[in-house]
């Protein structure tokens, strides 16, 4: 299982970590689904993608998108 974090400001916004199952293409299948725990981010945050497990060392091309509105 590949395992993906995102931080803000070296914090975790993620209370699960969004994880990707051997095989898959996406984390919308994954066994244990994502859950984000702060859905505020601060203006101009700096936000880091970290990859806290490779799985089995095959996967590639990693994407990213965050969507949000300012409020």
């Amino acid at each position: 299982v590949l395992t993906v974090d995102i931080n803000e400001g070296g914090t975790s916004i993620l209370s699960t970590k969004n994880t990707i199952d051997t095989t898959e293409k996406t984390s919308t299948t994954a066994a244990t689904p994502a859950v984000i725990s702060d859905t505020a981010l601060a203006d101009d945050a700096e936000i880091t993608i970290d990859i806290d497990q490779v799985g089995d060392g095959t996967a590639k091309g990693l994407k990213v998108t965050l969507l949000g509105t300012k409020t």
